[in-house]
């Protein structure tokens, strides 16, 4: 790729790296914990995605509730920390602040929390959000090396992964 083609594709990615009024709405669908191994669900519930323009600007308020909001409500906001080039923070208004990224219509957030590595993606798709979580321990499985160029290479087994399509509602 030549040069002026990669900033070329830099500049179109960013400009598309931004939360905008498309991700709006009250999005619903159910949650699926999958087992290891095959295509089994091992536990599902009912979640919600709200999202809203907050009183602040380069503010909005994602809230996500599990089950129903008597039994899992968390009231995050979704800040803005650099939005040319898709840089926000989850805040969960406790003094926690996930970073996360927006790659086009991917928000991504990695995080370590009581020695597990998280990922979270929220993948928007016209009138649904692909909600992923994958979940590691945060020291490595196995530890292999490149014989020719002494390369380490650290692997992790994902010991968790849950899934939902939320639909916006009308």
């Amino acid at each position: 790729m030549s040069e002026a083609a990669f900033i070329l594709f830099i500049f179109n990615v960013s400009l598309f790296s931004q939360i905008n009024d498309t991700w709006l709405g009250i999005w619903k669908g159910e949650l699926k914990i999958h087992t290891y191994g095959d295509a089994d669900i091992r536990h599902t519930l009912p979640m919600e995605l709200h999202v809203s323009k907050a009183d602040s600007a380069g503010v909005w308020n994602w809230r996500i509730i599990y089950r129903d909001s008597t039994k899992d409500d968390r009231k995050y906001l979704l800040r803005i920390d650099d939005y040319n080039n898709g840089k926000y923070f989850i805040d969960e208004t406790d003094g926690i602040l996930l970073e996360a990224n927006l790659f086009g219509n991917k928000l991504i957030s990695r995080f370590e929390v009581m020695s597990s590595l998280l990922e979270i993606t929220y993948t928007l798709g016209g009138d649904k959000i692909l909600f992923e979580v994958s979940s590691s321990k945060v020291k490595p499985t196995s530890v292999t090396q490149s014989q020719a160029e002494q390369i380490e290479v650290k692997s992790y087994e994902i010991t968790s992964y849950q899934t939902a399509v939320l639909y916006k509602l009308e």
